[in-house]
């Protein structure tokens, strides 16, 4: 082996051994510069995750990588939180009268775990369901079967699903539409459901006021079992007032007989939409004979303090 030059040496951290013959021999600081460019690759290929338990004891877990779509924990933590049948502000009772007369098929986009899916089918109603969540549809249809109750549900994305003049109703509850990136995609996804629905067929949508937070949200917990203890923390990362966007960071955890085991990052961006501003866009897809109802109730005037908007629009 050619003997590299001294500068070379010095530059590698190669010094001769004892015996004359020339080897390659790490010194303390190239030890200590390779275990550092190491640690760079592994941080650059998922976040390091550090944390003690309780009792201040060193914890080892399994990471996940940033997860842009409800993942495992979410799914868990969202069922855990709304389970099926719950009612939020009385949705659930809105949605049994707007619906009740309705004989055709209907279809709710983003069913999620099937929180308001299963009280519908319990009313006899032909309800059909999809989201972009496998984790989300496992539950649902674990709920289903729970119930005894029987439908179609399946993978699927409101920003590009479309099964021409099919369904006599369609309705998308608790925000869902808010999660979509932009502005664009919002109209993208008004435009599929009209084109899904029957001539005269309705649509209904909840949509948040807007609120443009900027601060941490509470952190809450649920306990599911005798040993599972799961959290979530909500961080507001970014504020974008031009364009009326929040952007929340989700974290999750789950915590097993005091150890921390496993954690979810979800990236979570909710659009913000002005009442005049929403019914503008239906119009734009295609509706006609917009009402705009707050809180869930028919009779009451439309304001802005109500937690939430109902817009129903009808397709010509």
């Amino acid at each position: 082996m050619r003997r590299p030059c001294a500068p070379a040496r010095r530059r590698l951290g190669i010094r001769p051994a004892r015996t004359g013959a020339w080897r390659y021999r790490r010194t303390g600081r190239a030890r200590a510069r390779r275990r550092y460019v190491k640690r760079l690759r592994l941080s650059a290929v998922r976040p390091r995750l550090t944390s003690t338990t309780t009792i201040g004891d060193p914890v080892t877990r399994r990471a996940r990588s940033a997860d842009w779509d409800y993942g495992e924990l979410s799914a868990r933590v969202y069922e855990l939180d709304k389970p099926a049948g719950r009612s939020l502000g009385g949705d659930v009772e809105f949605y049994t009268r707007r619906l009740g007369a309705v004989t055709g098929e209907i279809l709710e986009p983003a069913v999620g775990t099937g929180r308001m899916l299963v009280p519908l089918l319990r009313h006899g109603l032909r309800v059909t369901g999809y989201d972009t969540s496998e984790h989300m549809l496992r539950i649902c249809r674990d709920n289903l079967a729970a119930a005894g109750l029987e439908a179609d549900v399946f993978i699927g994305d409101m920003t590009a699903y479309t099964k021409p003049g099919v369904y006599e109703a369609i309705l998308v509850p608790t925000g869902s539409i808010v999660l979509v990136p932009d502005r664009d995609a919002a109209v993208r996804a008004l435009r599929c459901m009209h084109e899904s629905l029957r001539p005269g067929g309705r649509l209904f949508v909840d949509v948040p006021p807007p609120r443009l937070l900027t601060g941490p949200g509470a952190l809450r917990h649920w306990q599911d079992g005798d040993s599972e203890l799961l959290i979530l923390q909500t961080m507001h990362v970014d504020l974008d007032e031009v364009n009326q966007r929040v952007v929340r960071w989700l974290r999750y955890e789950l915590w097993r007989e005091g150890r921390l085991v496993e954690t979810q990052l979800q990236n979570s961006p909710m659009l913000c939409f002005g009442a005049q501003e929403f019914r503008m866009l239906l119009r734009e897809a295609g509706f006609t004979d917009v009402a705009v109802y707050g809180d869930y109730d028919e009779d009451a005037e439309l304001a802005a303090d109500a937690s939430i908007w109902t817009f129903e629009a009808v397709r010509a």
